[in-house]
């Protein structure tokens, strides 16, 4: 079985409150992006994992500090859904490109393909629920990888709720030659008041999400703190404002900046711009269609036709 493992951006990210147990509670509308890893499983008598570094993935040296073993989550997905798909053991391969440290969610994105791949290879009978609570076990982002497309993101990312997105947008990632590390970048942040959520009352007055980003101030609450630490993450976001994207910010806990466009040609001139300029460039469009549910190759050959990085 072949299947995709999509990036995310994070549009906005708010945090609410820092619970006890040190998780910070957030609110983000996230999205999939039309790039990212691919996937590959075949039935075997134990659990194998191979991660080959894509052709065409940007900061290759990135890509060696991916685990090759137990510590990697698509791993850990692998080893919870082979009881429930009444598996023995799973051959799983992983195509990179999405660096890790960038706020893109590939770790998480591979997590959840191998996870329904598992599941769709053993034809397993679980309820959604059931599904949903072998990937919050995973981690905070893999319950948003099930599904893809747009979503309100809250609690510590187990709690999804699909909305309308904007499919279609075109999108520049400029990617950086290092990793920012989440838990520290959390700290520096140092959110202690309690702030209560704005994300899903802004949807019920404006409707949709672009609405929002036209009368509404929606950022990402790490930027400042992580920008702190790395300038390159602020010139890159103003060189996209520059470009003329109608939004630019970090995703996640950074590093990887995005700008939105309004077409394909402005999006494309400010990828030349930044490319001339020495930063590492990806064109690419947001994604509104959920994660299939059907994920054999059919599916992959579909993708490669549409989605080509």
């Amino acid at each position: 079985m072949k299947l995709p493992a999509p990036a995310k951006v994070n549009i906005g990210l708010r945090l609410l409150a820092r619970r006890p147990d040190a998780y910070h509670e957030l609110e983000s509308f996230v999205h999939t992006l039309a790039w990212g890893d691919e996937v590959e499983l075949e039935r075997a008598g134990e659990v194998s994992l191979q991660v080959v570094t894509a052709p065409d993935a940007p900061y290759p040296q990135l890509l060696e500090a991916v685990p090759r073993d137990g510590a990697n989550l698509a791993w850990r997905a692998a080893v919870a859904a082979l009881g429930a798909a009444g598996m023995s053991g799973v051959a799983v391969r992983l195509i990179k490109r999405i660096p890790p440290g960038a706020g893109l969610g590939g770790g998480s994105s591979d997590a959840a393909a191998v996870l329904q791949g598992i599941l769709a290879l053993g034809r397993a009978d679980l309820s959604d629920s059931a599904v949903n609570a072998l990937a919050a076990g995973l981690g905070a982002d893999v319950p948003f990888f099930l599904q893809g497309g747009c979503a309100l993101v809250e609690g510590i990312g187990e709690r999804v709720r699909r909305v309308p997105g904007l499919g279609g947008t075109p999108c520049v990632l400029l990617l950086h030659p290092f990793a920012v590390s989440t838990p520290r970048a959390y700290q520096a942040a140092n959110y202690t008041l309690t702030r209560a959520p704005e994300y899903g009352q802004y949807l019920s007055s404006h409707g949709n999400l672009r609405a929002i980003l036209d009368r509404e101030t929606i950022d990402n609450d790490l930027l400042e703190a992580v920008a702190g630490a790395h300038p390159e993450i602020a010139a890159s976001r103003a060189a996209l404002i520059r470009a003329g994207a109608f939004h630019a910010s970090m995703t996640g806990s950074g590093s990887a900046v995005y700008g939105l466009f309004d077409s394909v040609e402005d999006a494309h001139r400010a990828a030349l711009e930044a490319s001339a300029e020495g930063r590492a460039v990806v064109e690419t469009e947001l994604r509104q269609d959920a994660r299939p549910q059907d994920r054999g190759s059919m599916h992959r050959q579909r993708w490669e036709s549409e989605h080509q990085p």
